[in-house]
Protein backbone atom coordinates (compact mmCIF):
# COMPACT_ATOMS: atom_id res chain seq x y z
CA UNK A 1 0.00 0.00 0.00
CA UNK A 2 1.21 3.50 -0.86
CA UNK A 3 1.81 5.57 2.28
CA UNK A 4 2.93 9.18 1.82
CA UNK A 5 4.94 10.93 4.51
CA UNK A 6 4.23 14.54 5.49
CA UNK A 7 6.38 16.82 7.63
CA UNK A 8 5.19 20.19 8.91
CA UNK A 9 7.39 22.29 11.16
CA UNK A 10 7.74 25.89 12.29
CA UNK A 11 11.04 27.59 13.07
CA UNK A 12 11.38 30.77 15.09
CA UNK A 13 14.04 32.98 13.48
CA UNK A 14 16.63 34.60 15.73
CA UNK A 15 16.26 38.37 15.93
CA UNK A 16 18.32 40.00 13.17
CA UNK A 17 18.81 36.77 11.18
CA UNK A 18 15.86 36.90 8.78
CA UNK A 19 17.97 37.47 5.65
CA UNK A 20 20.17 34.50 6.58
CA UNK A 21 17.08 32.36 7.21
CA UNK A 22 15.50 33.26 3.88
CA UNK A 23 18.74 32.59 1.99
CA UNK A 24 19.07 29.23 3.74
CA UNK A 25 15.50 28.27 2.83
CA UNK A 26 16.09 29.14 -0.82
CA UNK A 27 19.36 27.18 -0.86
CA UNK A 28 17.70 24.10 0.64
CA UNK A 29 14.79 24.36 -1.82
CA UNK A 30 17.29 24.38 -4.68
CA UNK A 31 19.01 21.28 -3.28
CA UNK A 32 15.69 19.50 -2.92
CA UNK A 33 14.72 20.35 -6.47
CA UNK A 34 17.95 18.96 -7.90
CA UNK A 35 18.55 15.96 -5.62
CA UNK A 36 15.24 14.66 -4.29
CA UNK A 37 12.93 13.33 -7.00
CA UNK A 38 10.61 11.61 -4.48
CA UNK A 39 9.82 14.91 -2.73
CA UNK A 40 6.37 15.81 -4.01
CA UNK A 41 5.92 19.18 -2.25
CA UNK A 42 8.54 21.34 -0.52
CA UNK A 43 7.40 24.84 0.45
CA UNK A 44 8.47 27.49 2.98
CA UNK A 45 6.11 30.18 4.28
CA UNK A 46 6.93 33.12 6.58
CA UNK A 47 4.73 35.15 8.89
CA UNK A 48 4.30 38.91 8.35
CA UNK A 49 6.70 39.77 11.19
CA UNK A 50 9.56 37.68 9.77
CA UNK A 51 9.92 35.78 13.03
CA UNK A 52 8.53 32.40 12.02
CA UNK A 53 9.01 30.19 8.99
CA UNK A 54 6.95 27.07 8.38
CA UNK A 55 8.02 24.30 6.04
CA UNK A 56 5.68 21.82 4.40
CA UNK A 57 7.14 18.64 2.96
CA UNK A 58 5.15 15.91 1.23
CA UNK A 59 7.23 12.85 0.44
CA UNK A 60 6.30 9.85 -1.67
CA UNK A 61 7.19 7.68 1.34
CA UNK A 62 9.14 7.71 4.62
CA UNK A 63 12.29 6.55 2.81
CA UNK A 64 12.22 9.88 0.94
CA UNK A 65 12.28 11.69 4.30
CA UNK A 66 15.29 9.64 5.40
CA UNK A 67 17.03 10.61 2.14
CA UNK A 68 16.10 14.26 2.74
CA UNK A 69 17.80 14.19 6.15
CA UNK A 70 21.01 13.12 4.43
CA UNK A 71 20.74 15.74 1.69
CA UNK A 72 20.19 18.61 4.15
CA UNK A 73 22.41 17.40 7.00
CA UNK A 74 25.02 20.11 6.36
CA UNK A 75 22.31 22.79 6.38
CA UNK A 76 20.81 21.40 9.58
CA UNK A 77 24.22 21.64 11.25
CA UNK A 78 24.47 25.34 10.29
CA UNK A 79 20.84 26.25 11.02
CA UNK A 80 21.56 26.99 14.67
CA UNK A 81 22.87 30.38 13.61
CA UNK A 82 19.37 31.48 12.56
CA UNK A 83 16.89 29.04 14.16
CA UNK A 84 15.98 30.08 17.68
CA UNK A 85 13.55 27.21 18.26
CA UNK A 86 11.31 24.60 16.68
CA UNK A 87 7.56 24.38 17.30
CA UNK A 88 4.45 22.69 15.98
CA UNK A 89 6.52 19.93 14.39
CA UNK A 90 4.14 17.26 13.15
CA UNK A 91 4.69 14.21 10.99
CA UNK A 92 1.98 12.28 9.21
CA UNK A 93 3.10 8.71 8.54
CA UNK A 94 5.64 6.47 10.24
CA UNK A 95 8.78 8.59 10.69
CA UNK A 96 12.11 7.11 9.64
CA UNK A 97 14.51 6.35 12.49
CA UNK A 98 16.96 9.07 11.39
CA UNK A 99 14.29 11.76 11.86
CA UNK A 100 13.13 10.51 15.25
CA UNK A 101 16.75 10.22 16.39
CA UNK A 102 17.58 13.76 15.23
CA UNK A 103 14.66 15.22 17.19
CA UNK A 104 15.50 13.16 20.26
CA UNK A 105 19.16 14.26 20.20
CA UNK A 106 18.12 17.91 19.68
CA UNK A 107 15.73 17.69 22.65
CA UNK A 108 12.87 18.82 20.43
CA UNK A 109 9.31 17.51 20.40
CA UNK A 110 7.99 15.64 17.37
CA UNK A 111 4.23 15.03 17.22
CA UNK A 112 3.53 11.83 15.30
CA UNK A 113 0.46 10.52 13.51
CA UNK A 114 2.04 7.31 12.18
CA UNK A 115 -1.02 5.45 10.92
CA UNK A 116 -2.21 6.27 7.41
CA UNK A 117 -5.92 5.61 7.04
CA UNK A 118 -6.99 6.79 3.57
CA UNK A 119 -6.71 9.72 1.19
CA UNK A 120 -6.10 11.14 -2.27
CA UNK A 121 -3.00 12.89 -3.54
CA UNK A 122 -3.06 15.13 -6.57
CA UNK A 123 0.12 17.01 -7.27
CA UNK A 124 0.39 19.61 -10.00
CA UNK A 125 -1.51 22.61 -11.24
CA UNK A 126 -5.22 22.67 -10.47
CA UNK A 127 -7.49 21.67 -13.29
CA UNK A 128 -9.55 24.67 -14.30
Amino acid sequence: MYEPFVYLGTYTVREGHLDEALASCREVASLVESREPKMLVFQFFADDQGRQITVLQVHADAESMANHMGVVSEHLARSGSWIESFSNTTVLGQPPAVLSQWYQEAGEELTEFPRHIAGVIRVGSPVG
